[in-house]
């Protein structure tokens, strides 16, 4: 298995996951034709990615998801909630996550000639059962319609990812969705005296260090070490705020929190402007 991360932060999300035999799109964050040539610098076809899957409906996760849809005939997978969701207002302004209503995201501009997009409706009860994909999902604290994080295990090897970014605060109930995956994309969106201190209005400040806001480099520490295992291969930092974060800041906030962990596995913080990539060097050969 091979995780692709396209990007990740306030400006774009988007993730391939990648078995001998499929690969599936999560979020997609990035206009079209960037979509496209992020893809392509890891060296994907965008026609051979056989599923999109939206978390929910802010920008960042969504701004590409229509045109993606229906130029690569990618059926799309997310909750109800998020499949009607409407604008609202200034929510996240400032920060690249306004709402963006799935509904419309995925439906041709006016005067288009309309492509039918196939969607379907996901909940928290029921998994999804892809080629080689099983998906589970999990409710996610965050201030959008229906908003989930998941879980993808590989059905071929049985190896499991966890994604869990844009939530604003951790349980343990949460938490203990996440305990046997091989690799955890979390998310450590801002260091808590940048966010106090920095330019954002005190508005804006309350929104992201809220319950249903983003999850901090502090927390994201409890959460990562309440996680460790040892088959816990990658431990990815993901969603990190350019105003209100440093890369280095985050990792060196996690490599504290993992102290006496005895975690062995490869920690990273997922780039903007750039793809990363975990799992082996060779490209796979898919049987598509």
């Amino acid at each position: 298995m091979r995780v692709h991360i396209l990007g990740s932060g306030s400006e774009g999300n988007a993730t391939v996951l990648e078995s001998a035999q499929q690969r599936i799109l999560i979020d997609a964050g990035f206009g079209v034709r960037n979509l496209a040539q992020r893809l392509k610098s890891v060296g994907i076809e965008p026609e051979s990615i056989s599923a999109l899957i939206v978390t929910h409906e802010h920008q960042d996760h969504v701004r590409g998801a229509g045109a993606a849809a229906r130029r690569w005939n990618l059926p799309v997978y997310a909750t109800a909630g998020t499949l009607k969701s409407k604008p609202t207002g200034d929510v996240g302004r400032g920060t690249g996550e306004s709402a963006m209503p799935v509904s419309v995201a995925i439906e041709p501009t006016a005067g288009r000639k309309k492509k039918r997009i196939v969607k379907h409706v996901v909940d928290t009860r029921t998994e999804v059962q892809l080629d080689d994909f099983t998906i589970r999902f999990i409710r996610a604290p965050h201030d959008a319609r229906e908003p989930v994080s998941l879980i993808a295990t590989v059905k071929s090897t049985g190896e499991r990812v966890g994604i869990a970014y844009d939530i604003g605060h951790i349980t343990e109930r949460f938490i203990s969705h996440f305990t046997e995956v091989d690799v955890l994309l979390v998310e450590s969106n801002h260091d808590e005296a940048m966010l106090r201190t920095g330019p954002y209005p005190w508005s804006l400040k309350q929104r992201v260090a809220g319950p249903n806001g983003h999850l901090s480099n502090a927390e994201c520490g409890l959460m990562a070490k309440a996680c460790v295992h040892r088959g816990l291969r990658h431990l990815v930092l993901c969603h990190l705020s350019k105003v209100n974060n440093k890369p280095d800041m985050a990792l060196r906030a996690m490599r504290s929190a993992l102290k006496g962990t005895g975690f062995r596995g490869s920690l990273q913080a997922a780039p903007q402007d750039r793809a990363l990539t975990l799992g082996g060097v060779a490209q796979m050969e898919l049987a598509l």
